[in-house]
């Protein structure tokens, strides 16, 4: 990155005064130093403005080389074979509406307003999973919107823009891509919660009355710190969140399951559904607490 020209003229005055030998400025004479006014520390000094030229000089240069730089990187990006982290990345790049430059897969938005741009960029997160499907690879994303802060499946006619935006327009030859979208996957938990009747009450909350539901608001946080991306549910994780709420000395999860689409807590042979023995991946990207399904037994905890 380009330095700027009070930066560069910094570090040509240090080395100036650190370097021993120029210190007297040995390799003038006299009556060159009284010309050029040399051991004077004036900015208008002649030596001065010397040093502001040569500093435009190398910062106009580093520019140059910043551009340089900028244009190999594109270069590079637009010849390499596509990756599906670049597949996600035009997934969260996708405008809603907006029309592609002909026969390219990038967007002119000189025309449109910071507001506008926003406005038109529906995908809020998006996961790029290789799968195989009868016998033939296809690249599956998932892509959710923002609704209120919360994740939610994109609308119908959004799903509908971005296959024809990947299949029709952007995707490698040979590659199929498979946007998907749904609710998030649901988790159903039973937990004992051994607890200090100093801080907790029977029901869970805090006897100081400023949260009513600790456990449950620590639950849901973890859920939606679990990276997007292919993320994992891990219970030995989720264990170690509800320890740390103040009041809870041993928390216990004794059952785990999860189901997404059409499926039951009780289904098996099904990939990610079901019984949860350690780790969990949401089929849709995203997992919710199902509290219908939520038993917490509370359990008073006394040394």
């Amino acid at each position: 990155m380009a330095r700027s020209i009070n930066d560069i003229q910094t570090e040509i005055l240090t080395a100036r005064n650190t370097a021993a030998e120029l210190s007297p400025l040995e390799i003038l004479t006299d009556s060159e130093q009284t010309i050029l006014n040399a051991n004077s520390s004036s900015k208008v000094s002649i030596w001065r403005r010397w040093v502001w030229v040569f500093s435009f000089g190398q910062f106009v240069l580093e520019q140059y080389w910043d551009a340089f730089r900028i244009e190999i990187e594109a270069r590079i990006a637009q010849s390499r074979i596509h990756t599906p982290k670049w597949y996600r990345e035009k997934a969260l790049d996708f405008l809603f509406g907006v029309p592609l430059v002909q026969d390219k897969d990038y967007y002119d938005l000189s025309l449109l307003t910071d507001a506008e741009i926003l406005a038109a960029k529906i995908v809020a997160n998006a996961a790029s999973v290789r799968v195989v499907q009868n016998g033939y690879g296809t690249l599956r994303l998932k892509v959710v919107r923002n609704v209120g802060g919360e994740y939610a499946p994109v609308l119908p006619e959004h799903l509908t823009a971005l296959d024809i935006y990947f299949n029709h327009h952007i995707a490698d030859a040979g590659t199929v891509v498979n946007v998907t979208t749904g609710d998030a996957d649901l988790l159903k938990l039973k937990l004992d919660i051994y607890y200090d009747p100093l801080i907790l009450g029977a029901d869970g909350s805090r006897l100081d009355g400023t949260n009513l539901t600790p456990v449950i608001t620590q639950i849901k946080e973890y859920l939606k710190s679990i990276d997007f991306e292919n993320g994992k549910l891990v219970l030995t994780y989720l264990t170690d969140k509800l320890q740390k709420v103040d009041g809870v000395v041993l928390p216990v999860v004794k059952e785990a399951f999860s189901k997404y689409g059409t499926y039951e807590y009780s289904t098996i042979g099904v990939q990610n559904v079901g019984v949860i023995n350690e780790i969990r991946i949401a089929d849709a990207g995203y997992m919710k607490l199902d509290e219908s399904e939520l038993l917490i037994n509370y359990i008073p905890y006394t040394e």
